[in-house]
């Protein structure tokens, strides 16, 4: 399989649904998720869903390919690219037991959500990730809306839809904390995010005296 079609396929893979999320016209919190695509070769063939980071950047997951403006590309499935915008929502780690709500865009262009409750159980993707390790939620996501943010009940961002796994995922997994869901969405939490932009400050910036990476 040539590199183009691998990057279709992945793509194909990591942005399933999990149930029916709910279409919502505009919502002063949900709203500050947004659509992106892939440029060249691949322009607008591929689309996801977007947050912003802060002032200057904006994170999605990195197997939607050649995003326009990408700057990092981290270990885990994260990028950040250039996006400008007046503010940027607040972020923190998520609560086991705790209501969220994924939000993003299906492949119909319409604004989704799906709320649920964040699961203790954390998991591995890719071995080859190494030790980046993913939260789960029971909440249903759609084709489109990897990338998007996950919102707590407070409005604050505990992380990014990146992927699902099935019933028999979850079955060859023999997970006792997984037992019994059906359906499992997958993101990356605020924790591994911070860790991936602190990777990129690193190799983009010299250190100094004093300098705090996660300050943004």
């Amino acid at each position: 399989m040539n590199p183009l079609k691998s990057l279709l396929a992945a793509c194909v893979l990591l942005s399933g649904c999990n149930g029916m999320p709910t279409a919502y016209t505009t919502d002063p919190v949900y709203d500050q998720a947004f659509v992106v695509h892939s440029g060249g070769p691949l322009p607008f063939m591929l689309m996801g869903t977007a947050v912003q980071w802060n002032a200057d950047y904006a994170v999605t997951v990195k197997h939607i390919p050649y995003l326009p403006g990408a700057v990092y590309q981290g270990q885990a499935d994260v990028q950040f690219f250039r996006h400008k915008a007046d503010g940027a929502p607040l972020w923190r780690a998520y609560v086991p037991g705790e209501t969220l709500t994924a939000v993003g865009f299906n492949s119909l262009y319409v604004p989704v959500k799906g709320q649920g409750r964040a699961l203790s159980a954390m998991v591995r993707l890719n071995a080859k990730e190494g030790n980046v390790m993913y939260a789960t939620n029971d909440a249903p996501t759609a084709k489109g809306m990897s990338g998007g943010p996950v919102f707590a009940a407070d409005g604050k961002v505990v992380g990014i839809n990146v992927a699902y796994l099935t019933e028999g995922d979850l079955a060859g997994l023999k997970r006792k904390d997984l037992a019994g869901e059906q359906r499992v969405s997958i993101f990356l939490p605020y924790a591994e995010i911070t860790r991936e932009w602190n990777r990129y400050l690193a190799q983009s910036q010299p250190l100094k005296a004093g300098t705090n990476l996660a300050s943004r």
